[in-house]
């Protein structure tokens, strides 16, 4: 085509074919690791290089966000003695064996067989978290506006921010699955000792993220990333148990 420089017989060879092959892994991979770099030791970095103009250095939020749940959620589903997101998980971390023994009376009922229903509900619960995984984002956005509200930030702004800081979160979920390998999922001190430290951890770094992005005071930024982590973990709840009874109610009819 006019314009276009046309192929000359180097271009066709074998070396130039994987020097461009090369080229353009290593573009990827540079991007990669600076996102990750970035995003894990230097809070609220990627929100703020977003909105000054400079999207192209880094992976887009929003793709940023779904690939690394779809690692931890994959991480937390297949292997069953570490699985959260499945009914195994579930029952396991239930003391009180209340919710075992109603799904028991219900296939007695129904006369279903018990395991192919915990099966069937197992499978629409997954299902459906894996569709709404994106209210996560939603949901603190939404609570960061109220927050912010004197600030008058647009909505978009916090749901970059909601978008990376959840997606800090999966990096630290996934890092600690070597560690629940070793210790199991259960209700026992050493995994509240750990549930304790990753909140810590959290919460601190959302207070660094808020200062650098939202450019508050340091004690304006505590309060507020207290009450935005705890707003985190109640948006994670609800959607937990809404795509659980969801699941629950499409597979027995209620």
């Amino acid at each position: 085509m006019c314009g276009e420089k046309q192929p000359h017989h180097h271009d066709l060879t074998l070396g130039h074919f994987f020097h461009g092959l090369f080229h353009e892994l290593a573009h990827v991979d540079s991007k990669v690791f600076r996102t990750l770099r970035d995003l894990v030791l230097r809070p609220g970095e990627l929100t703020a290089a977003y909105f000054a103009g400079r999207k192209t250095r880094y992976i887009a939020p929003l793709r940023l966000f779904l690939t690394l749940f779809a690692l931890q959620f994959l991480a937390y589903t297949v292997y069953k003695p570490v699985a959260i997101y499945s009914m195994d998980g579930l029952l396991r971390v239930d003391s009180t064996h209340r919710f075992e023994t109603l799904l028991h009376r219900t296939a007695a009922k129904r006369h279903i067989d018990y395991a192919e229903m915990v099966e069937k509900i197992e499978h629409r619960w997954q299902k459906n978290m894996s569709m709404l995984n994106l209210a996560a984002i939603a949901g603190l956005a939404v609570w960061l506006k109220v927050l912010y509200a004197r600030r008058r930030r647009f909505l978009g702004e916090h749901l970059v921010f909601s978008a990376h800081y959840l997606s800090f979160s999966y990096i630290v979920t996934l890092a600690i699955w070597p560690v629940y390998l070793v210790i199991g999922i259960a209700r026992d001190r050493s995994h509240f000792v750990l549930l304790a430290v990753t909140s810590l951890l959290l919460c601190g770094y959302l207070y660094l993220a808020m200062r650098r992005f939202y450019q508050q005071g340091p004690a304006r930024s505590a309060i507020k990333a207290v009450l935005a982590f705890a707003g985190m973990y109640v948006v994670n709840v609800v959607i937990m148990v809404c795509s659980l009874l969801g699941a629950v109610f499409l597979t027995l009819g209620v």
